[in-house]
């Protein structure tokens, strides 16, 4: 699959809060005191040459990045206000917006980028988001990626949207129907795999949830959270000692999931 599409729903995927999931696997963004010289330096540049686009972009991205998202969303509007119609820039504005939890004008900013030029970013943006306010629009546009890409390209990624969407409505059957789909299109998408796993381990599925982590972390040998959710269905299942192994490698491949740290401390004693 493309990295840059598995870049994005992997994003996505983190983003979505149906029912349980790690808290502690990635660290927040830690906004600097001040705005960095380097970014002062760029933004007076700009000002010199009104015209750099590509400048302009480049410091909303470093404002973003390191957590001034006012100021980002701030030299973002100077941009949409001067090219209303640059679907690129209202995606960017939707995935700030997103990311300090203003869903609602996030969804505004990714339909006007879709309804500019319908990609298949903005559209599966605003597919997830609809999945998560729990909009039956989120099935809409999973069809319309189904329909508009016959050769199959963005198949799994729709079906694991239409999957979210019915996960977030309490509709398991069809959450688990979708989540399987996914799986079946692209059997190294490690999304799907996530989805599905929480889905089970939630309705205290914890065997089917343990073996569904497994099969991920044999096509991800380097996914953490494959390893952290392994665990904890083998804690569920009280088989403590294998638990310990599973938080144990989990830790090892990425050292900020705390939770993981924390179980090994309260199942050694």
């Amino acid at each position: 699959m493309n990295k840059i599409l598995l870049t994005i729903l992997f994003a996505i995927v983190l983003f979505s809060c149906n029912d349980e999931k790690p808290k502690d696997t990635v660290a927040p963004n830690q906004k600097v005191a001040e705005i960095p010289d380097a970014i002062k330096t760029m933004i007076d540049a700009a000002k010199k040459d009104a015209g750099n686009t590509d400048l302009k972009l480049k410091i909303v991205t470093s404002l973003d990045s390191l957590g001034f998202h006012k100021e980002a969303l701030t030299k973002l509007d100077e941009l949409i206000t001067k090219d209303s119609l640059n679907n690129n820039f209202w995606l960017q504005r939707g995935l700030i917006c997103k990311q300090t939890g203003d869903t609602v004008a996030a969804i505004k900013a990714f339909k006007y980028s879709a309804k500019i030029y319908p990609t298949p970013t903005s559209m599966m943006e605003l597919a997830n988001l609809y999945a998560e306010t729990k909009n039956p629009l989120a099935l809409s546009i999973s069809k319309q990626l189904l329909e508009m890409n016959p050769g199959g390209d963005y198949n799994a990624q729709a079906y694991l949207l239409a999957g979210i969407y019915y996960a977030k409505i309490g509709d398991k059957n069809n959450a688990l129907t979708f989540y399987n789909k996914s799986i079946t299109e692209d059997f190294h998408f490690s999304e799907a795999y996530l989805e599905k796993g929480y889905l089970l381990y939630n309705d205290k599925k914890y065997a089917d949830a343990l073996k569904n982590f497994t099969q991920l972390t044999q096509v991800n040998q380097t996914l953490a959270d494959g390893y952290y959710w392994q665990a904890k269905c083998l804690e569920a299942l009280n088989d403590n000692a294998n638990s310990i192994k599973m938080y144990q490698k989990a830790v090892q491949l990425d050292t900020t999931i705390k939770e993981a740290a924390k179980a090994i401390e309260r199942l050694s004693k």
